[in-house]
C-alpha cells in the first residue's frame, strides 16, 4: 500500500438524500457522531496497550538477548578487522555508537539546591501568566489590558454529547 493509499478517509455510507428533518433523523446523527467519539477512543486505548507491549517485549528481547547480540557484532567486526562499527543484518542493523561523555542528573532537587547556594546564574525562572488570576481581576475590577487581548461576546456553541 502507498502513502497516498495510507492517506485516503472512508467517509460513512450515507444517501445523498438523507437529511435532518425530525428527531428519529437528529437523533441517529447524534447516535453516529458518539459512536464514533467512542470508537475513537477504544482504538486510542487499544494502541496505547500495543505500544506498551511492544516497548515490554523490546525491552525483555533486549534484556534476554542483548548481551549474546553484543558479544555476536564483536565477534563478526573482530573477523572482519575491526574496521567497521557495524553489522547489517536483512532485519536489521547492529551496532556501536560513540557517545560523547556527559552530565547526568540523578537528584535535581540536591543540584538546584547546590546551584542556588553556590551558582544561582545557573537556575532559570520561569514567568507565566495566570489566565484564572486575570478572568478574577477583570470579573472584580472591569480593567482590561489594553492591548493582547479582547473580550469575546456571550455566544451560542453547538455541542453534540
Amino acid at each position: 500500500m502507498s502513502d497516498t493509499e495510507d492517506r485516503v478517509i472512508e467517509q460513512p455510507e450515507i444517501s445523498s438524500t438523507f437529511a435532518v428533518t425530525d428527531e428519529a433523523s437528529a437523533n441517529w446523527v447524534v447516535r453516529k457522531i458518539i459512536e464514533c467519539r467512542a470508537y475513537a477512543q477504544h482504538c486510542t486505548e487499544w494502541c496505547e496497550r500495543e505500544c506498551a507491549r511492544a516497548e515490554h517485549d523490546e525491552q525483555f528481547l533486549l534484556m534476554r538477548f542483548g548481551a549474546q547480540l553484543r558479544e555476536f557484532l564483536q565477534t563478526r567486526l573482530a573477523d572482519q578487522g575491526n574496521r567497521r562499527r557495524s553489522v547489517g543484518l536483512p532485519a536489521g542493523t547492529i551496532g556501536f555508537r560513540k557517545e560523547p561523555s556527559r552530565l547526568v542528573i540523578d537528584d535535581e532537587d540536591a543540584v538546584r539546591a547546590w546551584a542556588k547556594a553556590h551558582h544561582p546564574e545557573l537556575l532559570v525562572v520561569t514567568e507565566r501568566l495566570s489566565k484564572s488570576a486575570l478572568d478574577e481581576l477583570v470579573e472584580r475590577t472591569g480593567e482590561v489590558p489594553e492591548s493582547g487581548v479582547h473580550v469575546q461576546p456571550e455566544q451560542d456553541r453547538f455541542y453534540v454529547k
